[in-house]
C-alpha cells in the first residue's frame, strides 16, 4: 500500500529506523571532524568506531524492517555494501577522503528515506 500523506510517511517504522540511522551518521561525522586534531584523535577514535557499528545496525534494522513490510531494491543493498566496504577502505586511504565519502553516504541515506520508501 503506498504512503499517501506526510503524517503516514512519519509514521512508517521503516522511515523512522532510516531517519534515526541518518541522524546517526550526522553525529558520526560530526565526531569524526571534532577528532580531526592529532591531539583528539586517540580518544574520539574508539567512540567514533563504536558510533559507526551503531550506523551500521540501525541500517541493518531499517533493511530488516523494509524487507517485511515493503520491498528492499538494489540500491537498499549497493547503500550496505557502501556502508560496509567503501567507509573502512577510505579511512585507511586519507581521513578528507573518509570524511568526503561519509558525507556523501548521508545523501545515500535520504534518497532512501525519500525514495525507497514509497
Amino acid at each position: 500500500m503506498p504512503l499517501t500523506t506526510l503524517e503516514e510517511l512519519v509514521a512508517h517504522p521503516s522511515f523512522q529506523l532510516i531517519f534515526f540511522t541518518f541522524l546517526l551518521t550526522l553525529g558520526n561525522v560530526i565526531i569524526g571532524v571534532s577528532i580531526l586534531p592529532k591531539d583528539k584523535r586517540k580518544k574520539g577514535y574508539r567512540f567514533h568506531r563504536i558510533a559507526y557499528y551503531f550506523v551500521v545496525t540501525g541500517y541493518l534494522l531499517f533493511l530488516t524492517a523494509n524487507h517485511y513490510l515493503l520491498t528492499n531494491s538494489w540500491w537498499m543493498y549497493f547503500i550496505l555494501g557502501y556502508l560496509l566496504i567503501i567507509i573502512p577502505w577510505s579511512r585507511k586511504i586519507n581521513v578528507t577522503l573518509h570524511a568526503i565519502l561519509s558525507s556523501i553516504l548521508l545523501i545515500l541515506f535520504g534518497g532512501v528515506a525519500i525514495f525507497g520508501i514509497f
